[in-house]
């Protein structure tokens, strides 16, 4: 949903609370649950991620901040949720500053992932976000070292997504970079 000025926290939370009982935007519910070696048929695959350094501390750091979903880059995008523990079927959207207006992109939480050394979420897109698929975030502690890595499937689904792909794809990209430096600083604080 594209909008001139943003809109208010509570008309998010309402325009979320309006989406109880919306179906996702996609068939393959829950599939970045595993690792992918191909997205969907129609989807696109991104998989990345990063080393945030060494040790339990690291690892206790960044789990927090994923648990507040706090991974988003502040530059240009923000969380508006109810104050409520992560887990699914918890609602949130986000809100993406871009070229002189904003969007708000609700999503799902489907499932997550919480083990002594591996937590994370995953979430699928509703009604109303500019695309269609599914995205897990996860910090892992293996051998003293921390990882994050995000594994999503995407397309175009609003009408403005789908002209403006080329754009849509930068901002993507944008996101790519600036999550796992949200995350660096987040794990380093």
């Amino acid at each position: 949903m594209f909008y001139l000025r943003a809109p208010s926290e509570d008309r998010i939370l309402a325009l979320l609370d309006g989406l109880r009982d919306a179906e996702l935007t996609y068939a393959t519910q829950g599939s970045t649950r595993e690792d992918l070696s191909r997205p969907p048929t129609g989807f696109v695959l991104d998989r990345y991620g990063v080393e945030l350094g060494r040790g339990r501390h690291v690892f206790d750091r960044a789990r927090a901040a994923l648990s507040r979903i706090e991974n988003y880059p502040p530059s240009f995008t923000r969380i508006v949720r109810r104050p409520t523990k992560l887990e699914p079927g918890v609602r949130f959207a986000t809100v993406v500053s871009h070229m002189g207006f904003c969007s708000v992109h609700p999503c799902r939480i489907l499932y997550v992932i919480d083990e002594p050394a591996r937590f994370g979420f995953g979430f699928g897109t509703l009604p109303g976000h500019a695309e269609s698929g599914e995205e897990r975030f996860v910090v892992t502690l293996e051998d003293q070292s921390v990882r994050y890595d995000v594994q999503a499937f995407s397309r175009p689904h609003a009408l403005l997504a789908r002209l403006g792909a080329p754009v849509t794809r930068a901002y993507q990209r944008r996101f790519q970079r600036e999550t796992v430096e949200a995350m660096r600083r987040a794990s380093a604080a």
